[in-house]
């Protein structure tokens, strides 16, 4: 355990001192390490309470939240990071309310990406045609790191804290209720207690990074960290670590490679976490 720690530390050394001539501006390095660090440590939670169905419908809540958000933003005097985080967590609680009243989790995904998929589509039309310049639609479905303010780094930075506080505060329990729901009842866990935080956790990760990471490739970091974590973790804890260390590491070389070969940093994030995830599977299936 404790060389997989220090050989994470020095690959994020190494991947900070790559990164450090190729990104002049540190609201780039802060957005993308925020980013991990949320999504490192949300993913081996996700996985431990197999809310897979869950996480992978969140990112269509999020586009459609974000989306709305724009049009009601301009109509009132509140902020379109406050509409987005509002309307996103409904929707996701929403969800998460079918499936406690017994709703089949698959059916309810479908009927809620359904549902979701088609409101954006036309909340993406109506934005296009009446927010023409004002709006860049293109940052919420592909990311844009490069494109944030001082502001949007201080939102990034308070989010990704958040989640990191509640998500390591809650391993323990989230675990035991995902290993098995009724033991952690009898326990005298409040299970709906930390569904609904869990519930939360996903909207406001989801929802508050969109811009950053865009709509497609939040499929990707909100599972892939967890999957490479646990083929080669021992334990939940060692596994919070790796996937966050993993996180930290693919979004910083990401960074410096797009700056490098002039790509997208979401995308080449994607692709360095999903090489680490190839390669962990590999050497799990040489260990035997």
């Amino acid at each position: 355990m404790e060389v997989r720690k220090a050989l994470t530390a020095a690959m994020l050394i190494a991947a900070a001192a790559l990164l450090l001539p190729l990104a002049p501006d540190p609201r780039w390095v802060i957005v993308m390490s925020s980013a991990a660090i949320a999504y490192g440590v949300l993913s081996p939670l996700i996985a431990a309470r197999k809310l897979y169905f869950l996480a992978g419908a969140s990112p269509h809540a999020a586009l459609l939240a974000a989306v709305l958000a724009i049009s009601l933003s301009r109509t009132t005097a509140v902020s379109e990071y406050l509409w987005a985080l509002l309307l996103g967590t409904l929707l996701i609680y929403v969800v998460g309310y079918m499936i406690n009243r017994g709703v089949d989790p698959d059916a309810a995904t479908a009927a809620f990406v359904a549902f979701t998929a088609s409101s954006s589509v036309m909340a993406l039309y109506f934005v296009l045609t009446n927010f023409p310049m004002e709006t860049d639609i293109w940052a919420y479905i592909v990311g844009d790191p490069l494109l944030v303010s001082w502001s949007d780094a201080y939102y990034a930075a308070g989010i990704a804290m958040a989640v990191l506080l509640a998500a390591l505060l809650t391993r323990r329990e989230q675990v035991c209720i995902g290993v098995d729901r009724d033991y952690a009842r009898l326990t005298g866990i409040n299970v709906d207690l930390y569904d609904l935080l869990m519930f939360t956790l996903i909207a406001v990760t989801t929802i508050g990074l969109i811009r950053i990471v865009g709509f497609v490739l939040e499929h990707v970091l909100i599972l892939l960290p967890a999957a490479f974590a646990t083929s080669v973790a021992g334990s939940s804890r060692e596994a919070i670590y790796l996937s966050v260390g993993a996180s930290l590491v693919a979004s910083l070389l990401g960074l410096g490679l797009a700056m490098a070969t002039n790509t997208a940093p979401a995308g080449a994030t994607g692709l360095i976490l999903f090489t680490a995830y190839m390669v962990g599977l590999l050497s799990r299936r040489l260990r035997g």
